[in-house]
């Protein structure tokens, strides 16, 4: 129910953009589907080997990039699923060894999901794997193209949301313990 929401909140943004960004938009969308799909087969690769669904690969992400510990209710907002799918995502992580779930110490009620030293080395090269992939298509452009391309990015870069997720950028995680498991 909560996909089909959000499907409609979509559709009606699509109808709200206006002429002048629907041609960047355009070419934003087929540059990042050509780079998931012309450069990206080795992530798909290892993460169907690994048998990880795009929510389970999602809440490791979380936890390894913007938090070591969180509560149920934290993953579910920060990955876009329902509390019951996150759960269940969870499960399998914890039976896999990736996360560990436990009672939080201040409210026993709430279960806090922490991310485990394998489940960091598998989003590293799973990372690594990414950015193979976009050096692949760097490596293929001319210099004139390169050149264009790092200002642009570097513009895009000042923004923090952005910066943040560059590689080397990383800040210490904080853990939320307050929301709602």
């Amino acid at each position: 129910m909560q996909a089909i929401a959000e499907t409609a909140r979509v559709t009606e943004r699509s109808k709200a953009r206006s002429k002048k960004n629907e041609e960047l938009v355009g070419h934003l969308h087929g540059f990042v589907k050509y780079l998931m799909h012309a450069h990206g087969g080795d992530f798909a690769k290892a993460v169907g080997e690994l048998e990880l669904s795009l929510t389970q690969v999602r809440a490791l992400s979380v936890l390894a990039y913007d938090t070591e510990q969180a509560s149920l209710g934290y993953l579910a907002e920060h990955v876009g699923v329902s509390l019951p799918a996150v759960s269940r995502s969870v499960e399998n992580l914890v039976q896999r060894g990736l996360v560990t779930r436990a009672e939080d110490a201040a409210d026993r009620r709430m279960k806090q999901v922490r991310i485990t030293p394998a489940a960091v080395e598998l989003v590293e090269r799973l990372a690594e794997l990414r950015l193979a992939g976009i050096d692949g298509f760097v490596q293929g452009l001319s210099a004139r193209e390169r050149a264009s391309l790092t200002t642009a990015m570097a513009l895009l870069a000042e923004r923090e949301e952005i910066a943040s997720r560059c590689p080397g950028a990383r800040k210490p995680r904080p853990s939320h313990r307050k929301d709602s498991s």
